[in-house]
């Protein structure tokens, strides 16, 4: 049964009859790399694979790494005057912009490579540059070749986009000044490319160099949109996500599976557009400013979290996240709610709604990157997100640890649940620090100059006489509610009340629990100057 759109994705791979599909995302290594650009390239075909590991088929992963990309712009940051020179040049022969990496490709592509296996996420990583030096385009472009005229008859179909008779769909690397784009391939007599490097951009000028070469073990490329369907024929993929922006009429999508049908004479890969994530109202962007990297997400969220994310929403659907709101609160809730479905403990708005916990349940597990927690017995003591943040700004990790047992929330735990809660606190402290700072919690140590009514002072006394009883959390909830009504006041107002003497606020965590935890000598301490 498809219980998530990757079942979905494995339903329609496995009438393809194919020994061993091959799923691939690929990337261009030119500037930074964020959790935007990791939901189609990286997420998406990981998701993919596991799913057609997890139905017993053969399956290979390979992100491709677009290091023989031309340097085409320089990143904000980095120095002009240092690196206009290298401008054109393919990505794996530019410095690395930083010491310690063998290049510019090297150096940004360790902000993937350093991570992507704490997620779960082991593709082969294959160099674009390598494989062409070694061969392994060879045969595709020696089909180019032969079906230069088909090809322009495509492009001109399908794009709309006219190219001249003598055009040949190739790019020669110049052998003076090591440049591709500035290029144009004159002719070819069957073992010979011709070509001028006569072709100005503007991020560079062209040399003016003439020659010839043999086509073959990286001396010419392939443009973009011939390439995506060389690599579909090179590498025999079966799937592949990417941004939504390929999959305009008439763009690379449509012109690729007509190069790959056409041209090369395969059938070509299942492809899934993917949306954006939007921060707000914008586009995540680095050209914006406000890109969250793999390594960011380390800091304040479990890496399943992040799984968790992209397993649940449909790839062609926008994800608007936001740090600074509760949409992040709500996604570690949506979380946890999913490990209790797995666990057999159903919340109560899922009950009779058997095909949604069944892919909850199916969710979780493409979220995991520890299989082991699967064969757990029992579901292990959850820690919210919205708790931690609280009591991360209170307690170490043993006297969160004694409060939960004193509070009666907690017996006995196992050293993986202690594990749990402790990466929680860390996490969740981070994410006050750092990205919303409007959940930090002062406690006042006395009570502070408020303009008391008659009714809020009794009220008050009335709470304080109260704390010297045992409670359970609920109880004393609705004992709070009910002594509000006794003395006729609103109980938001009550509350807001509460908040502002505890921690000069109108709101908070749920009060009884947040009282609870303090310790009620504590909070009579606070409460004690009422008379």
């Amino acid at each position: 049964m498809s219980y998530t759109w990757s079942d979905k994705v494995v339903e329609e791979l496995k009438k393809r009859n194919v020994k061993k599909h091959v799923v691939h995302g690929m990337w261009t290594p030119s500037g930074f790399f964020h959790i935007g650009n990791a939901r189609p390239e990286l997420f998406i075909p990981t998701i993919v694979a596991n799913s057609l590991k997890d139905a017993g088929l053969k399956v290979e992963h390979n992100f491709i790494v677009d290091d023989f990309d031309d340097l085409d712009k320089i990143p904000k940051g980095f120095d002009k005057n240092k690196f206009s020179q290298y401008l054109g040049k393919p990505l794996r022969e530019v410095p690395s912009p930083v010491q310690g990496f063998d290049s510019w490709a090297a150096y940004f592509m360790s902000q993937i490579k350093d991570v992507a296996d704490k997620f779960g996420i082991k593709p082969n990583f294959m160099s674009a540059y390598d494989s062409y030096q070694s061969g392994r385009y060879d045969e595709a472009i020696k089909i180019i070749l032969e079906k230069s005229d088909k090809i322009r008859e495509i492009m001109k179909k399908i794009a709309g986009v006219e190219k001249p008779k003598e055009w040949l769909p190739l790019m020669v690397v110049c052998e003076k000044c090591g440049r591709s784009a500035t290029t144009t391939a004159i002719s070819w007599d069957g073992e010979y490319l011709s070509y001028k490097c006569n072709r100005d951009r503007e991020y560079v000028k062209s040399c003016g160099y003439e020659g010839r070469i043999k086509p073959v073990s990286g001396h010419v490329k392939i443009p973009w949109r011939i390439y995506w369907a060389a690599t579909w024929f090179s590498f025999g993929v079966t799937f592949e996500s990417g941004g939504k922006d390929h999959f305009t009429p008439g763009g690379s999508v449509d012109t690729g599976r007509a190069f790959a049908r056409e041209i090369f004479g395969i059938e070509p890969p299942i492809l899934y557009g993917t949306e954006f994530i939007q921060l707000g109202k914008e586009k995540m962007s680095g050209s914006k400013g406000n890109p969250i990297s793999m390594k960011d997400w380390l800091n304040f969220a479990e890496q399943e979290l992040l799984r968790f994310l992209y397993a649940s929403y449909q790839p062609g659907k926008v994800i608007n996240f936001d740090l600074k709101s509760n949409k992040f609160l709500l996604l570690t809730e949506r979380y946890d709610m999913a490990e209790r479905c797995y666990f057999g403990v159903i919340d109560k708005c899922l009950r009779h709604d058997e095909k949604r916990i069944a892919q909850l349940k199916r969710i979780y597990e493409l979220s995991q990157i520890d299989k082991s927690i699967l064969s757990l017995d029992k579901l292990p003591y959850q820690f919210s997100y919205s708790m931690a943040a609280l009591y991360s700004q209170l307690y170490n990790e043993e006297q969160t640890i004694e409060v939960l047992k004193k509070l009666g929330h907690v017996n006995v735990l196992t050293d993986f649940e202690k594990k749990r809660i402790s990466k929680r606190l860390r996490l969740a402290k981070y994410w006050v620090e750092h990205y919303n700072p409007s959940m930090t919690i002062k406690i006042n140590e006395s009570l502070p100059q408020l303009d008391l009514d008659k009714k809020e002072k009794g009220c008050l006394l009335g709470l304080l006489k109260e704390l010297d009883k045992e409670w359970a959390e609920e109880e004393l909830q609705q004992r709070i509610y009910d002594l509000a009504r006794e003395h006729e006041i609103e109980p938001k107002q009550f509350f807001q009340l509460c908040y502002r003497i505890l921690i000069n606020k109108t709101s908070g965590p749920k009060l009884a629990g947040f009282i609870l935890m303090l310790g009620k000598e504590r909070v009579k301490k606070i409460f004690g100057n009422l008379g």
